[in-house]
């Protein structure tokens, strides 16, 4: 009788995941399937970069996968810092461990700025010397 009762809970399970995926199938969809590959730069026409010059694909990695990954990276540092502060619990070299990692962590986020910062003063400052006549 245990094994009945194992098997129909199996079955039972299995159903539960089966049906909604046949029940699914059978649905025709009502507006064609486009499949295609963006471009993960976002370098296409309507983006206003060109990434047909060395400058540009640099310009296009440091901002689209660069710098999201960075900040990514100095937020998660800031949280450990946070973390590494309420695991020290009073200890004097824990506690200065703690700051030293949130203060390297907001050091990096200052070069994160800083950089797309100078970066948008230098792209400005050359798009502007060159329209002019």
């Amino acid at each position: 009788m245990k094994i009945l009762k194992k098997i129909s809970i199996h079955l039972f399970i299995l159903s539960i995941f089966i049906i909604p995926v046949l029940l699914y199938a059978q649905a025709t969809p009502t507006t064609p399937i486009h499949i295609g590959i963006s471009n993960p730069l976002k370098c296409d026409s309507g983006s206003g970069q060109d990434c047909n010059s060395l400058s540009g694909l640099i310009t296009a990695i440091l901002n689209n996968v660069v710098m999201p990954i960075a900040a990514v990276a100095v937020v998660i540092w800031i949280i450990w810092a946070g973390f590494t502060f309420i695991t020290a619990q009073g200890k004097p070299a824990e506690i200065e461990k703690a700051k030293g990692r949130l203060l390297w962590s907001l050091i990096g986020a200052g070069i994160l700025l800083g950089a797309a910062g100078i970066s948008a003063v230098i792209q400005n400052t050359i798009g502007a010397l060159i329209k002019i006549p």
